[in-house]
């Protein structure tokens, strides 16, 4: 069979995208994700930027993940310029990040893989005969929202970020207040790996990938760390990382393609995280996957869902001990 299939878009990805196979014979001779929507030139409106400035346009760089733009760029100035902030400002960091971890993974699970996993087209279509799946899924979603907004100013685009630490320490009322509502998405994260586990994945395993995600000695890595990759025994200082792995353009996408020296993909994410950082988990995080038996590593990349849901039982915890202890 030969055959041309096209996706002129594609729903649930980064940006706008399309996807072009070309059959030949039977198979796939040729493969080409495009991700069309216009380069946005962050790199050059920073330029001539009072340095304060750069957290809060970083942020937007992404609506759903923008602590992880405003913690890149304030680290890589704090580097740049010899800054050392204090434990309890590392501290902070790392429950704004927990925020983010919960209102992105459960976003992620619930409402974009979970659906194709179980047949509908939306979250939308899952509500109707599964509402009670759909409520759990906001209200684990809002926390993070909620906590976000607390530490950060805003629930998208937080602006309390800075360079040394933030303009303003949370109202300790405020963040305890959250406490209930951490314990309860404590639990609800217990019960999605449950879930989780118990959904039908398709069929794929791939055992040649390479994972490459940061460690930490201390924790599991979210905030810092070197690079791992399980390519290699030990892992390399971050600013080593542009030599091991390259960004080139590609004719059909205005989006970069990654990939290591070798010119050969990568992984990164939650199944890149979780295998090679899983002895780091907390003790809650340790018990789940213990109790669903879940084998590591994981090389079906469509269980990632299930990645995601183990660090979501992770970061919660984590949230509900920093929420106590402020």
């Amino acid at each position: 069979m030969n055959q041309n299939i096209e996706v002129p878009a594609l729903a649930r990805v980064e940006g706008e995208g399309a996807l072009y196979i070309r059959l030949k014979n039977g198979s796939v001779a040729e493969i080409e994700l495009n991700i069309y929507e216009p380069p946005r030139f962050f790199e050059g409106f920073l330029r001539g930027r009072n340095f304060q400035q750069v957290p809060d346009i970083t942020a937007r760089i992404c609506g759903i993940c923008p602590v992880a733009y405003q913690m890149s760029s304030v680290q890589a100035l704090e580097k740049a310029l010899g800054v050392q902030v204090t434990p309890e400002i590392r501290a902070l960091r790392r429950l704004l990040y927990d925020a983010e971890y919960i209102e992105s993974h459960a976003l992620h699970v619930y409402m974009l893989q979970a659906p194709d996993l179980l047949g509908y087209e939306s979250a939308l279509s899952l509500a109707e005969v599964a509402p009670d799946v759909v409520k759990k899924a906001l209200r684990l979603k809002k926390i993070g929202n909620q906590l976000l907004r607390v530490i950060g100013g805003r629930s998208v685009h937080p602006v309390n970020t800075c360079v040394g630490g933030f303009y303003s320490w949370p109202i300790v009322e405020e963040i305890k207040a959250l406490i209930p509502d951490l314990e309860w998405g404590l639990e609800a994260s217990r019960e999605t790996v449950r879930w989780a586990a118990d959904l039908a994945f398709p069929e794929l395993t791939i055992d040649d990938y390479e994972f490459v995600a940061i460690r930490h000695a201390n924790e599991y890595s979210i905030l810092e760390g070197d690079v791992m990759s399980s390519s290699n025994e030990e892992p390399f200082a971050v600013e080593d990382f542009e030599k091991a792995y390259l960004e080139t353009h590609v004719r059909h996408s205005n989006a970069l393609h990654s990939h290591n020296v070798e010119g050969k993909p990568y992984i990164t994410g939650p199944l890149a995280r979780l295998n090679l950082n899983s002895e780091q988990l907390g003790p809650e995080a340790q018990a789940i996957i213990s109790e669903i038996g879940l084998e590591l590593p994981i090389t079906n990349p469509y269980k990632a869902l299930i990645a995601r849901a183990v660090e979501l039982v992770e970061v919660y915890a984590e949230a509900l001990r920093l929420a106590k202890t402020y």
